[in-house]
């Protein structure tokens, strides 16, 4: 009779193990889900700006790695930005659901800047509509006031490097 009465409780400890495994299975499902709104660090490459200046920059192609950017990342370090590439010159709206800090964005059409939004702030929790707006085929994205402290304006030449091998 003992071996029954161990069995039973034995089940019992197994089923009771086996329902803590699948509540926390689901929380660390709903964190992952929660943490995939953030872009996974991209390809890099190295964006050249003038003639001496070079941003290390995670380049996004996909649309999913374009409207994630940079929404949830910590600050940019100085010299590093995110370059967002597209096929061909068109009307690029940059929103900046969900940043953390200030941006310069520059828009970049045909290897020349065409347009910078100096110290663009995050967007506000309430709006919801791309609020930056310009045509290129290229937009970098560097820390705030970058552009001013490197003398890069409207005219400056822009290139993403091949990348070395």
């Amino acid at each position: 009779m003992s071996n029954g009465r161990s069995a039973g409780i034995f089940d019992c400890r197994l089923w009771e193990f086996l329902r803590w495994a699948l509540v926390l299975a689901v929380l660390a499902a709903a964190g992952l889900a929660q943490a995939g709104s953030v872009n996974p660090p991209l390809p890099t490459g190295t964006v050249l700006l003038g003639k001496h200046v070079l941003v290390a920059v995670e380049v996004a192609r996909t649309r999913e790695e374009k409207v994630h950017g940079l929404s949830n990342r910590p600050p940019l370090a100085p010299g590093h930005g995110m370059l967002f590439v597209f096929d061909q010159p068109r009307s690029i709206p940059i929103w900046m659901k969900e940043m953390q800090f200030s941006v310069d964005i520059v828009w970049i059409a045909q290897g020349k800047i065409v347009y910078i939004e100096a110290s663009a702030p995050p967007l506000a929790p309430e709006a919801t509509r791309p609020i930056y707006r310009a045509t290129g085929d290229m937009v970098l994205e560097v820390p705030a006031g970058f552009c001013k402290r490197h003398g890069i304006t409207i005219g400056t030449s822009a290139a993403l490097l091949p990348a070395m091998s």
